[in-house]
């Protein structure tokens, strides 16, 4: 046993650099350094010598393609990792990537996987779509992703909504009690262990002159039960997944329901917060007049930047970067002004027969990490801007001929931050944490 745990250790540096290779080659370099190591034949040497508990740390700490084919390789592997506590400890330590949707204006819909870290040849996985247009009337939309797993919603507000796993294949269709609704989020609650979906439904349809307009819903997708929510003035803007933070789910009002419900200063309640534990909603002030772009705030996206909630306006070129610096007294503080000096010439406009003359207002921002915002410039690409040095950048393969666009209110394009997980949304619920 010391001999097999050193020769683990020896191997971490190897390991490490190789993780980058195809799987199938991957395995038998790993076991050839193994045997190396060990000074042993390879005839007098088998997989079941490892401990199991080293075996369950190599395997976790590999893509979760390449968790794939090591699941074929043996019967042993298949039952390591297949467990609650190796998907636990395999989404702890996953890398996350880019999960792109593209939808034509004959709903023809294409879906990929862009990771920056693979190979150049390997960099975007095309994914099979057909199932989804067997379950919804219209394509379903990308409105969500959590560890693993990808919410989809309808075109059209509609009691279905699915919850998909691209990595095993596996998927729930979810109907709601009430109709129409519109799915508002996925998220993990820590301490029931379980995922839930918010669900929000317009009780009139048009504005009450008086009362509650919505009425909201909670779905667990391990106990498979729904549970009706206290009602709230507003919905949120739904075209964009919330932001999780300290326990809360975040989003931008709907502009349209503001301006219905004037008993409120208009920017003091542009920013919807839904408590996980107390399962109660709030809103609170967007940063306010302050902000150039408070009046069209429809704009403005939410993101999580270094731990904090942060407020992204845009207009044309020109973002604006807020930041809640304190959270319990909710104080923005604005952090960033950028115009982002975007090249037409560098970045060719892909659809001649439009107007280029609008093309610089085509921009969908995506998030923020590692002091870089990443967004989409609808036609020519995804991009990266570097807050810091005020350079910018294209992610190579996220580009028009790899994830095909049409003309602009003809096509539409999604891109969410997603890892690669063995989460399951079949019933499933992770370990309980030990004491």
């Amino acid at each position: 046993m010391r001999r097999i745990t050193m020769a683990y250790a020896s191997f971490g540096s190897f390991y490490k650099g190789t993780m980058s290779l195809e799987c199938l080659m991957w395995i038998p370099h790993l076991w050839d350094k193994l045997i190396c190591s060990l000074n042993v034949r390879k005839d007098g040497f088998s997989m079941q010598d490892l401990p199991e508990e080293i075996l369950i740390d190599i395997l976790s700490r590999l893509p979760g393609n390449c968790v794939l084919e090591c699941r074929r390789v043996c019967k042993q592997w298949l039952a390591l990792t297949g467990t609650p506590n190796f998907v636990e400890m395999h989404l702890k330590r996953a890398a996350p990537v880019l999960f792109v949707q593209c939808i034509d204006h004959v709903e023809k819909m294409d879906m990929f996987i862009f990771d920056e870290g693979a190979k150049a040849n390997q960099m975007i996985k095309k994914m099979g779509v057909r199932f989804m247009h067997l379950e919804a009337s219209h394509v379903p939309i990308l409105s969500g992703s959590c560890d693993g797993l990808l919410l989809f919603r309808p075109n059209f507000p509609s009691s279905l909504s699915i919850v998909y796993n691209p990595l095993t294949g596996e998927k729930v269709n979810i109907r709601a009690p009430v109709d129409p609704v519109i799915v508002c989020g996925v998220f993990f609650h820590p301490l029931m262990k379980d995922y839930k979906l918010l669900f929000v439904h317009q009780k009139q349809l048009f504005a009450p002159l008086e009362g509650v307009a919505f009425e909201y819903f909670l779905y667990n997708l391990g106990g498979q039960c729904w549970r009706k929510l206290d009602e709230f003035p507003y919905e949120p803007i739904v075209l964009f997944p919330p932001t999780i933070l300290n326990g809360a789910l975040h989003w931008i009002v709907n502009p349209y329901w503001v301006c219905v419900h004037g008993d409120i200063t208009s920017y003091n309640n542009l920013v919807m917060l839904f408590n996980m534990d107390t399962e109660e909603f709030h809103h609170m002030p967007h940063p306010g007049v302050e902000c150039p772009l408070w009046e069209v705030h429809k704009n403005a996206r939410l993101f999580e930047m270094k731990g904090k909630l942060a407020s992204c306006d845009v207009n044309s070129s020109h973002v604006y970067v807020w930041a809640l610096e304190d959270y319990k007294n909710w104080i923005w503080v604005k952090r960033y002004s950028v115009n982002l000096h975007l090249d037409v010439k560098r970045y060719p406009f892909d659809i001649t027969h439009i107007n280029p003359s609008y093309s610089n207002s085509l921009i969908t921002l995506v998030g923020i990490q590692n002091d870089e915002l990443m967004f989409d410039w609808n036609s020519r690409g995804v991009f990266r801007y570097n807050l810091l040095q005020k350079t910018i950048k294209q992610i190579n393969g996220v580009g028009v001929k790899q994830t095909p666009l049409l003309p602009f209110g003809a096509s539409m394009r999604c891109i969410m931050s997603y890892t690669m997980t063995f989460v399951t949304p079949i019933g499933f619920k992770l370990p309980e944490s030990k004491v």
